[in-house]
């Protein structure tokens, strides 16, 4: 993969997703100011116009600038990100870039419930057991998990569509413990 964010695997499938889905999800629903809340405390505030530009707010104080893409599937909304837009936002150090396979896509559900917004990221653990139990033929789309954490999504427009209809709910499914959920809140 190249670090050159057009030429990243990743955008390759945005378009292929957009094409299956029939438009990309620019969300009017996200446009404002959102601060992340974790462990009681918010965090710097991430910024997102009405066209889904997000200035997100960097460990080193930087802004890093992107835009949110992403697809409704079945009533569930999913952000869709390259390895390299997912290594700026989460703050990975280049590893999902260099480690995820080419033409993955990092993806993540989310719910707006009024000022409030919930995202998930997918549970590794039961995106490999969902893997093992339905052993992707060719053609269909696989979960690669890269770490104990981050899972990419690998495989062509529809193949990712269909996985996400049949195991989208296992695989995002809400922890008990409330981990790999990014609550946010409107300011």
């Amino acid at each position: 993969l190249l670090p050159i964010p057009i030429l990243d695997g990743g955008h390759l499938l945005y378009y292929l997703i957009e094409l299956a889905t029939g438009r990309p999800l620019r969300d009017p629903a996200l446009a404002g100011e959102w601060r992340p809340l974790k462990d009681g405390r918010s965090g710097p505030p991430i910024q997102v116009s009405a066209d889904c530009s997000v200035r997100w707010p960097e460990d080193d104080g930087g802004i890093y600038t992107t835009t949110l893409e992403g697809f409704e599937l079945g009533g569930s909304r999913y952000f869709v990100f390259t390895p390299t837009v997912a290594d700026r936002l989460m703050s990975a150090d280049d590893d999902m870039r260099r480690k995820a396979p080419k033409d993955s896509v990092f993806i993540a559900r989310y719910r707006i419930d009024g000022d409030t917004a919930q995202v998930w990221l997918a549970d590794p653990d039961e995106a490999m057991r969902q893997e093992a139990m339905h052993s992707p033929a060719k053609g269909q789309a696989n979960a690669v998990q890269l770490d104990g954490s981050n899972v990419h999504i690998q495989g062509s427009r529809d193949a990712i569509a269909e996985l996400l209809r049949a195991r989208g709910d296992a695989i995002f499914a809400p922890k008990p413990d409330g981990k790999g959920v990014m609550r946010l809140q409107r300011v």
